[in-house]
């Protein structure tokens, strides 16, 4: 019987859990816990008069305007922002395109400048000048010197002469 009394253990660690006794080498028995009952309680549902279901109408119906008036907002806000991103990709892409044609524009030019510089160069201008059209370069006893410091005249083809320093 004290072996008995030894081995009888119960231990509770929460009150929430079941007790569980152990006496001796039988097998443990569990005690359910009771089970409150839940209180009911008696609701009068009053009925509403005509005047405070309009009421509860009209402030349902705001409600619902104002969420609609929300939610178009944002989905206009939304159409904008994507409309205002498709518009600039598009402007990008102008933009890109006309620096393309520039930059073309540009090498264009300069191959054409070069090919005038070449063209026009002096030494090519002297070679077409004595290859093609049989020019040569002046010489010194070619050179005739005029004297300005007398007087001027004209003369014409009669042999009369007309002085010019009258004027």
């Amino acid at each position: 019987m004290a072996q008995q009394n030894r081995n009888a253990y119960a231990y509770n660690y929460n009150r929430n859990e079941r007790i569980v006794s152990y006496n001796g080498s039988a097998a443990p028995k569990v005690r359910p816990e009771p089970q409150k009952k839940p209180q009911l309680e008696l609701v009068k549902k009053t009925r509403l008069t005509a005047q405070q279901m309009r009421q509860q109408t009209a402030a349902e119906t705001r409600k619902t305007i104002k969420v609609m008036c929300v939610a178009m907002a944002i989905l206009m806000f939304m159409a904008l922002a994507i409309y205002s991103r498709v518009k600039l990709d598009e402007i990008n892409r102008e933009i890109s395109s006309v620096e393309k044609k520039i930059e073309l524009a540009q090498s264009d030019a300069v191959k054409l400048n070069n090919e005038l510089n070449a063209i026009v160069s002096i030494n090519n201008v002297e070679e077409y000048a004595t290859n093609e059209l049989g020019m040569t370069k002046i010489q010194d006893y070619q050179v005739y010197y005029i004297d300005m410091s007398s007087q001027d005249y004209v003369a014409v083809a009669n042999g009369e002469s007309i002085n010019n320093n009258n004027k």
